[in-house]
């Protein structure tokens, strides 16, 4: 477990949450009071959903998921990986001792390779200039999937024949929820996901452990065009609970993804500037009268 964690408090401003969830690409903060008992959990989903309802100034125990599932420090990591993989929402598993909280496991916890990180790390978090630490994305600016998405070129991708192990290594390095899988044309195979990687030996399944991306990977995928409102697509999010959507272009290849940090992060385009009000023309100073009496033309 990470025993580093950051946290928010009931009282903190939905905003201060939205910021340390962007800025540090986290799906999840453990909320605290001031003696360190855990509260709640706040999820980039109860944030999208507050400024969906309109309720962007809320404090995070307005919107927090309150008695959330935890787990103790000396809880078997078979039982942790099957509530992470099964509880397909949950990605964050607070640690919990006597009340207080003592750590975090995330699902990318799992995946990382054994010893990847230090003692020193798993004491005190990650520090700010770490190298294996995934820098925050910049905010963009629009109103449509296709304006606020990470591009392709910016994505991290994977192809059927890539190996399990690289798939997990690149989730668990730039804390992503998911890959897509594409084919040498860009067009949508699948997407591979934290959950189809995490370990589950309690889960009853049988057969050989995948070691292709193209053996775990879930193909029913849904995605969206490059046109779609954002407040349309922050809705669909909401409702089924998805975290990512590949984003198509007019060709139906894959042109980006949209993530829900991608929809927190977007920013409005400014309002048109209205064109300066025409002043009305000055009126012309009387003409001298003629001499039949009528003003001159």
């Amino acid at each position: 477990m990470t025993q580093g964690v950051v946290t928010v408090s009931p009282q903190s401003p939905l905003e201060e949450a939205r910021a340390l969830l962007t800025g540090n690409r986290f799906s999840a903060l453990p909320v605290v009071d001031r003696g360190y008992r855990l509260v709640g959990i706040v999820s980039t989903l109860d944030v999208l959903r507050a400024e969906v309802e309109g309720r962007a100034g809320a404090r995070v125990g307005d919107v927090m998921t309150r008695d959330p599932m935890t787990m103790g420090p000396d809880s078997p990591v078979a039982v942790l990986s099957h509530r992470l993989r099964r509880y397909g929402e949950r990605r964050v598993m607070p640690i919990v001792e006597r009340g207080i909280l003592v750590g975090v496991v995330t699902r990318g916890d799992l995946l990382r390779p054994p010893g990847r990180r230090s003692v020193f790390d798993r004491l005190v978090g990650a520090e700010p200039d770490d190298p294996d630490v995934p820098p925050p994305d910049e905010a963009r600016v629009g109103t449509t999937a296709g304006e606020v998405m990470t591009p392709l070129a910016d994505l991290v991708v994977a192809e059927p024949g890539t190996p399990v192990s690289a798939a997990a290594a690149w989730l668990s390095a730039n804390r992503l929820t998911a890959l897509p899988v594409l084919d040498r044309d860009d067009h949508l195979l699948g997407l591979v996901s934290e959950a189809d990687l995490v370990s589950d030996r309690l889960s009853g399944r049988r057969g050989p452990t995948p070691t292709r991306v193209g053996d775990a990977m879930t193909t029913e995928v849904t995605a969206v065009r490059h046109d779609v409102p954002l407040l349309k697509v922050a809705r669909r999010m909401i409702k089924d609970r998805w975290r990512v959507l590949p984003v198509l272009g007019d060709d139906d290849r894959v042109v980006g993804m949209v993530s829900r940090g991608d929809l927190l992060r977007a920013e409005s385009p400014p309002p048109p500037q209205e064109a300066p009000a025409e002043s009305p023309p000055e009126e012309a100073p009387p003409a001298d009268p003629s001499p039949d009496g009528r003003l001159d033309a």
